[in-house]
């Protein structure tokens, strides 16, 4: 998964581009999963869906973060990304 391609209006700093990440985690993963997010080197503030046995976690990053977070979660689920802008169009 590669964060979303540059488009001519962004919200962005010295990190990159914001973009809101989405992860879908099973119920029983969720502790592990925050665990991980917690001890990434940068804050994480997530708010939580929970939806039957799965919960999605959505949390504001920058572009130059992404890779990184990639790595840390690669066994918690899959990580969608969309523009800051297009999620606050929504």
């Amino acid at each position: 998964m590669r964060p979303p391609l540059r488009n001519q209006h962004a919200l962005r700093g010295a990190a990159g581009e914001l973009i809101m990440v989405r992860l879908t985690t099973s119920a029983q993963d969720l502790e592990e999963t925050l665990e991980t997010l917690a001890g990434l080197d940068f804050p994480v503030n997530p708010e939580l869906f929970h939806r039957g046995s799965e919960t999605t976690i959505e949390f504001p990053a920058y572009t130059g973060q992404f890779s990184h977070l990639a790595t840390a979660l690669a066994d918690h689920g899959q990580l969608e990304t969309v523009s800051m802008l297009t999620e606050i169009g929504r």
